[in-house]
């Protein structure tokens, strides 16, 4: 009688299906705000005609109304194409533009951008043990965007007065950083949920944050894992593969 462990392969066929599904959801959903862009700029042209038309116009109090009107249309009209432009950057797979970095710059970057919308929402950041990490190998702007999402999710999840604290350590193999914040938690059933496109908890998002922060760690080599308990607070862990682990298995 022979005996396998099967179980690292229908992992691998579970990732391989969600993977897939998750592709083809990203390129209908791509597709659709491609299509978007058509009419909006259709829209733009007859708001600019309307605005020439009015200013040749007598002033009068309803065609002054009116060029408002058509003002807040051009602005709204603005705001959606933007909208649409940065959908389609954000779920566009890029590969990672690799180059040696230093975590510990590249979050403490990050923190400094967002510390006004901290300090507005009296949130307070604690940082430790971020000087001396090994390098890793990384995209800059990527690793960025998983920052600013990571931190932005960890900020909406918490009422004033809450903390958001940030850890590192490294191993031989990796270098990870574990971001707790000390929000309401995560439902169990939403757990698992989490990295599906388009699933969300929070009033006005849209889904995809976690799923593009997934999609860009895979992409370097590295994880994301997440733990929560309602009423408690949630933990983020990233693990990034080191730089000098990376070249040794290059190296074979």
């Amino acid at each position: 009688m022979i005996l396998t462990d099967v179980t690292r392969d229908k992992q691998t066929t579970a990732q391989q299906l969600e993977d897939e599904r998750t592709s083809s959801i990203l390129l209908l959903a791509a597709g659709v705000a491609h299509e978007l862009g058509n009419p909006l700029n259709s829209l733009t042209i007859h708001l600019q005609l309307m605005e020439r038309r009015l200013k040749k116009l007598k002033s009068s109090k309803e065609a002054d109304a009116l060029a408002d009107s058509v003002g807040v249309c051009r602005a709204e009209v603005a705001r959606l194409d933007g909208i649409i432009s940065n959908f389609l950057d954000a779920i566009r797979p890029r590969p990672p533009d690799l180059a040696e970095l230093d975590l510990a710059e590249v979050l403490t970057e990050v923190l400094r951008f967002q510390q006004n919308e901290f300090a507005d929402r009296r949130v307070a950041v604690e940082a430790e043990a971020l000087d001396g990490l090994p390098a890793v190998m990384a995209d800059r702007n990527q690793v960025k965007q998983v920052f600013f999402n990571i931190t932005k999710n960890a900020l909406d999840a918490m009422q004033p007065g809450g903390r958001l604290k940030i850890r590192a350590r490294a191993d031989d193999d990796s270098v990870h950083l574990l971001f707790g914040d000390s929000g309401s938690g995560i439902k169990q059933e939403d757990l698992v949920r989490l990295f599906q496109p388009y699933h969300t908890t929070k009033p006005g998002g849209h889904g995809l944050g976690l799923m593009i922060v997934q999609r860009i760690m895979r992409e370097h080599g590295g994880q994301v894992g997440i733990e929560s308990k309602e009423g408690v607070g949630t933990v983020v862990t990233l693990q990034f593969p080191r730089k000098d682990r990376r070249v040794r298995m290059l190296g074979g």
